[in-house]
Order: structure tokens, then sequence, then C-alpha cells
């Protein structure tokens, strides 16, 4: 096989764990709020799910840096791919704040009725940020890394996707009141 190709099925692979995790932790994040705690249980699955976007994460950035060194000045020259690398640094950023910030904060909370603590319910809009960004961002990457190209500009893709991560955050925290 040729290394563009072997670099490519890990990139694949490196996507499907990345975003699998984060889907899996933002569902089941969600999913346990409906009864206002999380138990010992769904913790350790969170915790799982973070475990598999670090290392899907991992494996893209290396088998990207990979592709790119194949042929940098097309890389380069791509809005796409201009767009696409931002927000997997958008995604890497997130995922720092909700590994060494929020799921502290759940694990400190774990098992607690979470509307009876002042420090939860404080930071809960961050956490609801922090979990619409992840989702919209591994689709954005996703669906970016799939298109053959876009005939559109970084500013124009960049803010498109703005606007649907603020769009994204005002969902979750409109379906999280009603859930809390």
């Amino acid at each position: 096989m040729e290394l563009k190709l072997i670099l490519t099925i890990l990139h694949l692979f490196g996507v499907a764990l990345g975003a699998g995790g984060a889907y899996m932790s933002d569902l089941m994040f969600f999913s346990s709020a409906r009864d206002s705690r999380i138990s010992q249980t769904e913790l350790r699955f969170l915790t799982l799910g973070s475990v598999m976007v670090w290392l899907g994460l991992t494996i893209l950035f290396l088998s990207g840096l990979g592709l790119f060194s194949l042929d940098s000045a097309k890389y380069l020259a791509s809005t796409k791919f201009q767009a696409k690398a931002t927000i997997v640094l958008i995604i890497f950023l997130n995922g720092l704040i909700f590994h060494f910030s929020h799921l502290d904060r759940i694990k400190r909370h774990a098992g607690e009725h979470f509307p009876s603590s002042d420090e939860f319910m404080r930071k809960r809009p961050i956490l609801l940020a922090s979990g619409a960004v992840s989702f919209i961002s591994w689709t954005s990457a996703l669906i970016l890394g799939a298109l053959p190209g876009l005939p559109y500009s970084y500013s124009q893709i960049m803010g498109g996707y703005l606007v649907i991560i603020a769009l994204a955050i005002s969902v979750a925290l409109f379906i999280f009141r009603k859930i809390l």
C-alpha cells in the first residue's frame, strides 16, 4: 500500500474514534442529566468517551501531519483545509477545557442532585456550550473532510461554522433548561 492511503485510513480511523467518543459523551451527558444527576457508572462511560476522543484526536493529528507533509503547498492553498485545521484546533482546545475543567467538576458532583450544587448550576452554561462546540466541530470536521472541495473563502466557511455554533449553543441551553 502507498503511504498516502495508509495515512488516509489512519486519519479516518482517528475521526471515527474521536467523533464517536464525542457524540457518545454528549448524548450520555444529556441522557444522564434527565434525572439531574450522573451516577458513577455514567461517569465511567463519560471518562471512557473522553479517552476515545483524545485517542482519536491524536491519531487524526499525526496522520494529518503525515498527509500534510506529502503535499503541503496544496493543503496551504486550500480554504477547506484551513477551515478544517482551525476547527480541529478548536476541538483540541475545547477538549482541554472539557477534560481539565468540566470532567473534574462532574466527578466532584457525581451522584449528587445537580440543581442542589451552586457551583454546577453556575458553570452549567459553559458546560453546555462546550458540548455544543464539540458536537458541531466534530460534525463540521467530518463533513469538510468528506467534501472534495469548496468554492467558499476561509471567512465564509468559518462564518457559517460560527453561526451554526451559536445556534447549537442556544438550542443546548434551551433543551437543558427544560430538562433541569
